[in-house]
């Protein structure tokens, strides 16, 4: 009876995982390898994508750097409301009680004007001691004003810099690409993991359970004692943690698998092999000890980085460069005293004029915003040292590891297999009456706990070898699976 009640407790406790299994299979269940995780993830996940349209976006940012060296067309409307006119005065140079003298003036309308101002003022010659008012209380002006740069020196070099950025933003794209790869693989493996953790606790389940019935049976005939019967009830009922443990691992380790490879939580998914698979592969495997992080994403952004403070240290120089602008123009003006807009007159305007600034002061502005930016180019030099030295001591930590992981899968491939004899053993022995519970227990404890260290030394040179590939920068490449 107590049997029956421990089956239907097991049954309840890995009812989800058995009713989500059933759901996949009728829902045509998505079953995935590795090599099909990171190829939907790299495809599918939020942040690959924004990565990439990171990229299309310092690309435009560069075309509009190129941009500031093209011509600047605006079309331009203006409207001023003259709330006092200027006042204007003229000296005896207009020939006021005098002669004009012609050759003084060079532009026939300017000679015009002079005589229409001095004919103003002939019969009242002290009133051009006291000026006139000019213009028209309103101005329109409308047209055309062109300009463009003809030496601006850290226009060029922003083109550069648009330039780094660009690549900076493709090598950050690399890195969420290897980024996520890594944590695809990792959460694959933990998945295995679970899955096969979970299936060695319940096979050990299982035959637990055979054991105890055979103990009840061997009790009603008096050939054992009730405290045999007790041990192994206990034995058995151990173990159900550990089954919803593993369960719950695999539930938290599929959420997460998903979620990287930019799935909805409701799909059927169906992981394909287990950890076992991947024991032949750890030995004939070659990871090429090039350890000079040449292709390691942080050192790269690192160097763009750098290379982007240096073009700005460089156009911070170039801040005391004279720059060169042509200008044109090309207007319409219109002066009115009223609003009679039909009956205004429009007279073009135009300009054509080269602009030459030479920097003298601007308050030591330029001066120390150069300094700024030589000390983030140090700043940057000193913090790529230790970046490197972090790197390096990951990449050694990662070697010894996986060494360490292969031993113990050596080792505890033997464990497992000793472990099994051992319970065989005292199988017979408990049979014969040679032997106590006690020990039966122990020896099945000693096979579970050498399954779980075999597939966790797995685990964790898996683990590994694929933070050592992120590290290293290598191709997002899995680990080949022997068929």
């Amino acid at each position: 009876m107590r049997v029956k009640q421990l089956s239907i407790i097991l049954l309840m406790a890995c009812g989800g995982l058995r009713l989500s299994t059933a759901v996949a299979q009728g829902l045509d269940s998505l079953r995935i390898d590795l090599n099909t995780a990171l190829e939907i993830a790299l495809s599918e996940n939020p942040k690959v994508k924004v990565a990439d349209m990171e990229i299309t976006k310092k690309v435009y940012a560069k075309k509009s750097a190129y941009g500031a060296l093209l011509p600047q067309f605006d079309l331009i409307g203006q409207y001023q409301r003259a709330i006092q006119r200027q006042t204007v005065y003229f000296d005896g140079g207009l020939g006021l009680g005098g002669s004009i003298d012609p050759t003084k003036f060079t532009d026939e309308d300017e000679l015009k004007i002079v005589e229409t101002v001095g004919k103003m003022f002939a019969s009242d010659p002290e009133s051009a001691d006291e000026g006139f008012q000019m213009g028209r209380l309103n101005v329109y002006t409308a047209g055309l004003n062109v300009s463009m740069p003809l030496v601006v020196p850290s226009l060029w070099k922003n083109i550069q810099m648009s330039q780094v950025d660009i690549e900076l933003a493709m090598e950050k794209a690399r890195s969420s690409r290897i980024d996520l790869a890594n944590q695809v693989k990792k959460s694959f493996y933990s998945l295995l993991l679970a899955q096969d953790s979970y299936e060695v606790f319940k096979k050990t389940y299982a035959t637990d359970s055979l054991n105890l019935e055979n103990i009840r049976d061997r009790f009603k005939q008096g050939i054992v004692a009730e405290y045999d019967v007790i041990t192994a009830d206990v034995r058995l009922k151990s173990l159900i943690p550990s089954i919803l443990q593993s369960e719950n691992m695999m539930k938290i380790a599929e959420l997460q698998l998903k979620m990287l490879m930019g799935m909805d939580s409701d799909i059927p998914l169906k992981v394909v092999g287990s950890l076992d698979d991947y024991r032949d592969s750890m030995f004939d495997t070659i990871i090429p000890a090039d350890t000079t992080l040449m292709d390691n994403s942080d050192i790269k952004q690192f160097d763009l980085q750098t290379d982007m403070a240096r073009k700005g240290y460089e156009m911070q120089k170039l801040q005391f460069a004279p720059s060169l602008v042509s200008t044109f123009n090309y207007l319409y003006m219109s002066q009115n005293n009223d609003f009679k807009f039909g009956q205004y007159r429009w007279d073009p305007y135009s300009t054509l004029g080269i602009t030459l600034s030479i920097p003298l002061f601007n308050g030591g502005q330029r001066y120390n915003n150069l300094k700024q930016s030589g000390i983030q180019l140090h700043q940057l030099s000193e913090q790529r040292k230790e970046v490197e030295r972090g790197l390096k001591l990951s990449i050694k930590n990662n070697w010894n590891l996986m060494a360490k992981s292969m031993e113990q899968v050596v080792a505890s491939e033997s464990a497992v297999e000793q472990a099994r004899k051992g319970y065989q053993i005292t199988q017979k022995r408990y049979e014969t009456g040679m032997g106590t519970i006690v020990e039966v227990n122990s020896a099945a404890l000693a096979i579970t706990n050498a399954e779980l260290q075999y597939r966790n030394a797995i685990y964790d040179y898996l683990a590994a070898k694929a933070d050592l590939e992120k590290v290293l920068g290598y191709d997002i490449t899995p680990l080949q699976i022997k068929e």
